[in-house]
């Protein structure tokens, strides 16, 4: 079975990321690129050798399967329509900004008998996977992530990304990816607290339902010289340091491809980077945010947090 693929959006991320994560995928076919700007769109399709669509209803027609490189207000729109359509989806994060968009999305997925994923990058690194599948059940009772990135504070491909420049972007950028972790790491979240800080720093903490805390920094703004990521864990017993190898993104996207595709054909029941995992974690996040304007920690909604 060879699932028909359409990428959506024509910026950065879907042209070196999607569009040749997908090219190099088995059991998968690249068909065709749609965007708003028909230039980038045809230079993406002359370079894979496929379909430049005209509309997005065309791409719908022509494919089994989308993925979404745009921004999270597009995205909601946009994968709400696929999902409708009984298109299988392979998203971004975040699902969407808003938790009725993103539990919208879900129910949608659910209600067609669909297959989706949400690409939380680092679930998608083999080293990293490892790592967490040996590791999440080791009783960790405390987190401390540090995630200060250079995507705005030097001239990366994302420092002009409009939806990114917005004040509490951090939270919602790199929020995502640090909860993927943090789920099957400590458990379901019951309580955050955030507080923003000056010069785009984003902090927040989670109170898990075993009693696990985490407590979390984030900033697309870092000094080069004090950029990094790190998740470290602490037990009783001992302290574990995530690793953090140098990242082949277009590699970590065909991976995740080929698991949409084992999960559309059957060979593969379950993955944890599902839409609803990822719909939760946008209830988390959107609940981060409300405690950051309001200065009290607030209770999560239980929703579905199977890691």
């Amino acid at each position: 079975m060879t699932i028909r693929f359409g990428v959506v959006g024509t910026a950065y991320w879907a042209r070196e990321v999607h569009a040749p994560g997908v090219a190099g995928a088995r059991n998968a076919s690249l068909v065709g690129i749609w965007g708003r700007n028909d230039d980038a769109v045809r230079a993406i399709a002359e370079r894979h050798e496929v379909r430049a669509f005209a509309t997005f209803e065309d791409l719908l027609d022509a494919t089994d399967a989308l993925t979404m490189a745009v921004p999270p207000a597009v995205q909601a729109e946009l994968a709400l329509r696929a999902a409708a359509a009984g298109k299988h989806l392979l998203l971004e994060k975040p699902l969407a900004m808003v938790s009725g968009e993103a539990h919208a999305i879900a129910d949608a997925v659910a209600a067609r008998g669909t297959r989706g994923l949400v690409f939380f990058l680092r679930r998608f690194v083999p080293e990293i996977a490892a790592a967490i599948a040996a590791e999440r059940a080791s009783g960790w009772r405390k987190a401390t992530v540090r995630v200060h990135s250079v995507a705005l504070s030097t001239a990366s491909p994302y420092a002009q990304s409009a939806w990114r420049q917005h004040e509490g972007a951090a939270l919602w950028d790199i929020g995502p990816h640090v909860l993927s972790i943090l789920l099957p790491m400590l458990g379901p979240v019951a309580r955050v607290q955030a507080q923003p800080e000056a010069g785009g720093m984003c902090r927040f903490q989670t109170e898990h339902r075993n009693g696990a805390t985490a407590d979390v920094a984030v900033t697309l703004r870092a000094n080069p010289a004090a950029a990094g990521t790190s998740y470290r864990f602490e037990s009783a017993t001992r302290e574990l340091v995530l690793p953090e190898p140098e990242i082949d993104r277009p590699a970590a996207f065909t991976r995740a491809t080929e698991i949409l595709t084992d999960l559309i054909a059957g060979r593969l029941d379950h993955h944890e980077c599902a839409i609803r995992i990822g719909a939760t974690i946008t209830s988390i996040l959107a609940t981060a945010e409300q405690s950051a304007r309001t200065g009290m920690a607030m209770g999560v909604p239980a929703g579905d947090q199977v890691p």
